[in-house]
């Protein structure tokens, strides 16, 4: 568990001075100077790239978390798998250009009325696709060389600052609203060419393909692992963008805008939670192929505690302050109340239920999730069209967050009969009761101006909830690291 405590605090680092910038850009530059219709625009260009970008990877990504341990050797250049994996960019790069060109016709018709800016701006889906492509498939292969923490750096630190910066460009007029919109798209591209730089640097650029070592039995088990990965990752990704797209559909740009800025707020919970689960997945496939479940079981608990802990506390920050969140990025987006708090429960879930999704994915059942999957597009499509036209934006709030629910109670099941596991234990509970304690003490302290309620709320609560976690050594990992850096620092 070193390791991934170890990646899983760096990674958490870069990721929460990114949700600093982040939030400087979202919650207060956003709504102050830009207009419903262009933040709608940036959210709906990042979700129809993210669809179309995880389609075009072909499943390949699944097949390199899952079967990399078996090209592994530093020595032969892995077996020349970062051909392969280049080799599968150039295919899908292809494939999306085929279908984009077929659709786009649709899509610009379709938009013309309410959402005439994204009909304007359809083509820049072309680079911006292509660059998360490319993210897409160097970061899982960085990743499996047990480094999870320089795609965070890049994704959740130096693009939120190149966004930061082209937002301030606008503002002080440098930029108008066109050149706004084209910087945003190239400034999302820039991680792509950071992981291929990356690659480079650290002198992993083997590209003498080494097909011999693929046997048959191997060249098998890559394309049922790639068919099930493709379906899997686009499923995936459908649920977790579909509401955007809906909601753009029913509602309009601006409707997508509002509920781009809530649904920023709501993920602000799951951030700690992703180094972990990068490092632990890549440990649980390594595992498996050792057989060691007694290592893949102690992964699994710790990392439902720790990030039980951890979600709790961005939790229940963000829950006694939403009144000042409303207050913050104005009433423009007063609508997006329980959309924060829904899609952060929602994640809440998700970190709770520690590596289900892992264990499943790397086991010999690895295709049972793809029918949890199958269950839950269904679900989510039918709900949003449900529950979007009768509670608007938190409609599509309870459809997404309905859908983690009941996907991870699956998962839950499906481990705990296959394998013999669950994620909780006593302190599970004991968390919740510390939990619910500074949250009902926190309600009793009266409304302040803005910045003192924010300041005092929040400190109240966490040094309630943090304080009793460490004083009663719920997480030996959490309390070894706090013990690490008192040491180091005092």
């Amino acid at each position: 568990m070193g390791m991934i405590v170890s990646q899983s605090i760096r990674g958490s680092i870069w990721s929460y001075l990114g949700v600093i910038i982040g939030f400087i850009t979202t919650s207060y530059l956003y709504p102050k100077y830009l207009t419903t219709d262009v933040v709608g625009l940036f959210g709906l260009l990042t979700s129809w790239a993210g669809l179309f970008s995880v389609f075009a990877a072909l499943g390949f990504p699944g097949v390199t978390a899952r079967l990399f341990p078996y090209f592994r050797n530093q020595e032969k250049g892995h077996n020349g798998y970062l051909f392969l994996i280049l080799m599968m960019y150039l295919i899908g790069s292809i494939i999306f250009l085929i279908i984009f060109y077929w659709i786009r016709p649709w899509l610009v018709s379709s938009n013309l009325e309410k959402s005439t800016l994204f009909a304007d701006y359809i083509n820049l889906l072309i680079p911006f696709t292509l660059s998360v492509l490319l993210y897409i498939q160097l970061d899982i292969f960085v990743k499996v060389l047990y480094d999870a923490v320089y795609g965070i750096f890049a994704t959740e630190f130096v693009q939120r600052v190149l966004i930061l910066l082209v937002t301030v460009l606008f503002i002080l007029q440098v930029f108008d609203t066109h050149q706004l919109i084209i910087a945003f798209v190239i400034a999302n591209c820039i991680r792509g060419l950071m992981m291929l730089y990356y690659i480079v640097d650290r002198k992993q650029i083997h590209l003498k393909p080494n097909f011999k070592f693929i046997s048959k039995s191997l060249r098998k088990e890559m394309w049922s692992v790639g068919v099930f990965s493709i379906l899997a990752s686009v499923g995936n990704s459908f649920i977790f963008n579909i509401d955007k797209i809906i909601i753009n559909q029913i509602m309009g740009l601006s409707a997508t805008g509002v509920y781009t800025i809530a649904f920023y707020f709501g993920v602000l919970v799951s951030i700690p939670s992703r180094a972990l689960i990068r490092i632990g997945g890549t440990l649980i496939a390594d595992a498996f192929r050792k057989q060691d479940l007694d290592f893949i079981e102690d992964i699994y608990h710790k990392s439902s505690l720790n990030q039980l802990i951890i979600g709790l506390l961005l939790f229940g920050g963000i829950v006694i302050n939403i009144e000042n969140i409303l207050t913050i990025v104005g009433p423009d987006y007063a609508n997006g109340r329980w959309v924060i708090i829904l899609i952060g429960a929602g994640h809440l879930v998700e970190m709770a239920t520690g590596t289900n999704a892992q264990i499943i994915a790397y086991s010999q059942y690895f295709r049972t999730s793809l029918y949890f999957l199958m269950i839950l597009i269904g679900l989510v499509i039918v709900n949003l069209f449900i529950f979007v036209p009768i509670w608007g934006l938190t409609g599509a709030a309870f459809a997404i967050s309905l859908a983690i629910l009941l996907n991870n109670l699956m998962r839950f099941s499906f481990v705990k009969y296959k394998f013999d596991m669950q994620p909780f234990t006593r302190k599970s509970g004991i968390v919740l009761l510390i939990f619910f304690l500074a949250l009902g003490i926190n309600y009793l302290i009266p409304s302040m101006d803005l910045i003192p309620d924010l300041i005092i709320r929040s400190g109240v609560f966490t040094l309630l909830f943090f304080g009793l976690v460490l004083r009663f050594n719920i997480s030996s990992d959490i309390n070894s690291i706090v013990r690490k850096y008192l040491k180091k620092y005092t």
